[in-house]
C-alpha cells in the first residue's frame, strides 16, 4: 500500500491518538462473551511466502488452501480489480479452513468514480455475489479514493441508502473528511445508525485517517508497517493495549490486516501481533508458523 508511505519515520509522532468519546458509548462498556478476531494479509499469491510459510510453490488452485493453514482471514483485493464469479468463490470456500473469513474489497467500478450514487445498483449486484461466500463472508469494505472529498458527503450517504448498505466497512482518505468536525460527526452518526463500520487505517504519513472512532462493535484496521522498522513493533504494542481496552469494553469482532512494502515480511509482523495479543488478553489465536528460519534481528517474541 503506497497510501501514507514516508521514509523519514523518525521525524513524526507515531503514537496512537486517544479514542473519540463516542467509541466507548458504541462499545457499551461491558465485555462481550466472546470477541472474534480475524488477522491476515492483503495477498496470498506472494512468491516470498514459498519456503517461509508455504512448504512448496502452490498450484494456483491450491493457494487458498495453503494460505488458510496459516491465517484465518484475507483482505481480498482481487475483487477490487475484477468481478468474482460463483464457481471461484465456491472453490475458495471449499478449500479454506472452517473458521476462515473473506473480506472482499469493493470493485473500483463502484468506488473510483467521481460520484458513486449512480453505482448503487452495481453495488447491490456485488452484495448478492458476496452471498456465495456463505458463513465465510467476513466484512466487505469500500475504499474511497484520495480525490473523493467531503463535498460529496450527500453522494456517499445517498449511495449507502440506495444500496441499503449494512454490515460493511468504509474507508475515507481525503483530508477534508477529518478536518471538518460537522462532516465527520454526520458520517459517524449515519454509520452508527446503519450498522456500517468506519474503517481505520494506520499509516505513518497520514495520521489524520487514524480517527479512532468506532461506529459498530466491529473494528476493521488496516495496519501499514515499514518492513520491520523498530517503530512497527512500537505501534503494534500500542494497538494491543488499545484492543485489549476495546475488548474489555464490548468489542465483538476485529479484522486486522497487515501491509508492508516487502510483502514477504507480513508473516513476521502478524506473528508478533498475535503472540503479544494472546499474551495480553489470554486468547489463544492460531499463530502462523515459519518453515524457514526467521530473518536475523527480527523481533518476534
Amino acid at each position: 500500500m503506497e497510501f501514507g508511505r514516508i521514509s523519514n519515520l523518525e521525524t513524526i509522532v507515531l503514537n496512537l491518538p486517544q479514542d473519540h468519546s463516542g467509541t466507548l458509548k458504541v462499545l457499551g462498556g461491558k465485555k462481550s462473551e466472546k470477541c472474534i478476531i480475524h488477522v491476515g494479509c492483503p495477498i496470498w499469491a506472494e512468491p516470498g511466502f514459498v519456503g517461509k510459510i508455504y512448504s512448496k510453490k502452490p498450484k494456483s488452485k491450491d493457494i487458498s488452501k495453503y494460505y488458510s493453514q496459516q491465517f484465518n482471514s484475507i483482505e481480498l483485493n482481487i475483487s477490487h480489480y475484477k468481478s468474482l464469479d460463483k464457481p471461484t468463490i465456491e472453490h475458495w470456500v471449499d478449500t479454506t479452513s472452517s473458521d476462515f473469513k473473506f473480506c472482499p474489497k469493493i470493485n473500483q467500478i463502484v468506488s473510483h468514480t467521481p460520484f458513486i450514487k449512480p453505482n448503487s445498483n452495481y453495488m447491490k449486484e456485488i452484495m448478492a455475489t458476496n452471498k456465495n461466500f456463505g458463513h465465510k463472508l467476513g466484512m466487505p469494505f469500500l475504499q474511497l479514493p484520495p480525490h473523493y472529498d467531503s463535498t460529496k458527503i450527500h453522494d456517499l450517504l445517498d449511495f449507502c441508502d440506495e444500496a441499503a448498505l449494512s454490515r460493511c466497512a468504509i474507508e475515507l482518505r481525503h483530508e477534508s473528511w477529518f478536518s471538518n468536525a460537522t462532516v465527520i460527526k454526520t458520517i459517524c452518526n449515519y454509520f452508527y445508525k446503519n450498522n456500517i463500520t468506519f474503517l481505520i487505517t494506520d499509516t505513518a504519513g497520514r495520521r489524520d485517517v487514524l480517527h479512532q472512532r468506532l461506529t459498530t462493535k466491529t473494528a476493521f484496521i488496516r495496519f501499514v508497517a515499514n518492513d520491520l522498522h523498530p517503530t512497527d513493533y512500537l505501534r503494534i504494542d500500542e494497538w494491543i493495549i488499545r484492543l485489549k481496552h476495546w475488548i474489555n469494553h464490548g468489542l465483538e469482532e476485529l479484522y486486522f490486516f497487515v501491509h508492508t512494502p516487502t510483502h514477504e515480511l507480513m508473516p513476521e509482523i502478524i506473528m508478533y501481533f498475535i503472540y503479544n495479543l494472546n499474551l495480553q488478553t489470554g486468547m489463544n489465536l492460531r499463530t502462523p508458523k515459519l518453515i524457514s528460519k526467521p530473518i536475523e534481528n527480527n523481533k518476534l517474541f
